[in-house]
């Protein structure tokens, strides 16, 4: 019994407002359409018995025409192909009112389209395989009867769960977002043991338990995630096997900081061509300076910096300044610079509507253009 386990394939994700000429579609946009095209690709090539999609298919609750229609296209090539499709609502696609509706009641009408969305617990039978769904659930209270309802299906093989967010336990696997549900141990609340418990919501592939495993996601969305190998994983339960596969994504690289402390401009610029490399062609970078004295700091010119990087898809610009030490005999300090002091700001905002990572980048992008 073979199955491809995926998730957080952020659909209509878009970043950076860099559109195609071409199409006039995001980049950003059309990188999470190729990852997830790629992806349709490779079930259709390894024809599993079924595909498990533990939640996030789309990166908002209302996604976009082209959004949809790039997921339906996938979804029907793998319901022709007579793959059944099991996948479950995760934060960023549930609606917060029940009464919205969801894109998922369309979905669901798909032959072979097993959808779990409505806050509650669900189990569905695949061949020898029962699978339990628990939804992305609002509320918490929702959340803990989902998981209180988990019951073994006795003519069943083998026992799958499907659920999404931050696993509860002695290491975080927390993505920092406000509407993020903590999941239990479900073989603790049930009693009885799982052959695999299928996780999405954190964006790197993870083994936290032989049978409970995050896929990761099919491509990045913050910086954060810089390092993490975008894919899916493939799971074979009666040879035990789980085999984490790639799927290709736009690169991204979080470089070492430079401290600028004893660096005039001209230094720092021959400091930031050395690590100028081919391997950031078309690639989103980050770049951070620290300490940099502040008669240096307004001789610094952006676009100098973004000159060196001309081969990147972005360049993300961090700067921190150096104040010097008070008369009052206090230690050295270091503060923010004006994008430092805003990427905080940003941070501590406690509206949930806000998307902080975009507000960030567009900020950055004007401020940096100041300095």
């Amino acid at each position: 019994m073979k199955f491809i386990h995926c998730s957080d394939t952020h659909l209509g994700y878009s970043d950076y407002y860099k559109i195609d000429s071409k199409t006039g579609i995001n980049h950003r946009e059309q990188d999470f359409y190729a990852a997830w095209n790629f992806l349709i690709d490779e079930i259709l090539r390894q024809k599993p018995d079924f595909v498990i999609h533990a939640g996030d298919l789309f990166h908002t609750t209302r996604p976009t025409n082209r959004a949809i229609a790039v997921a339906l296209e996938g979804i029907q090539k793998v319901s022709d192909a007579g793959i059944p499709f099991v996948m479950i609502s995760g934060n960023h696609s549930t609606p917060k009112i029940r009464a919205t509706g969801s894109i998922f009641e369309s979905i669901a009408l798909f032959p072979n389209v097993y959808a779990a969305f409505q806050s509650k617990y669900q189990k569905f039978q695949i061949g020898e395989c029962a699978v339990h769904c628990i939804p992305h659930c609002s509320l918490t209270e929702d959340l803990q009867r989902a998981f209180e309802a988990i019951k073994p299906v006795k003519k069943a093989k083998y026992q799958i769960l499907v659920t999404h967010g931050s696993w509860a336990g002695q290491k975080s696997f927390s993505m920092g977002e406000f509407n993020e549900q903590k999941l239990p141990d479900p073989e603790l609340i049930s009693e009885f043991k799982l052959d695999y418990i299928a996780l999405g919501h954190y964006h790197k592939h993870i083994e936290i338990r032989p049978n409970i495993i995050y896929s990761g996601s099919t491509e990045r969305t913050s910086f954060n995630e810089a390092g993490n190998l975008t894919g899916y994983v493939l799971v074979d339960l009666h040879e035990e096997k789980i085999v984490h596969c790639e799927i290709p994504s736009r690169p991204m690289f979080k470089l070492e900081p430079i401290d600028c402390y004893n660096l005039n401009a001209a230094q720092i610029y021959d400091e930031l061509s050395r690590r100028s490399t081919g391997e950031l062609k078309d690639a989103l970078v980050s770049l951070t300076l620290t300490n940099i004295q502040h008669q240096t700091l307004v001789r610094l010119d952006s676009r100098e910096i973004d000159k060196i990087f001309d081969q990147v898809f972005y360049l993300n610009k961090s700067i921190s300044q150096l104040v010097s030490e008070r008369d009052s005999g206090s230690t050295k300090t270091e503060l923010g610079t004006v994008p430092i002091e805003f990427e905080k700001y940003i941070e501590n905002i406690t509206e949930k509507e806000i998307d902080k990572e975009r507000l960030k980048a567009l900020g950055l992008e004007y401020l940096m253009k100041d300095l």
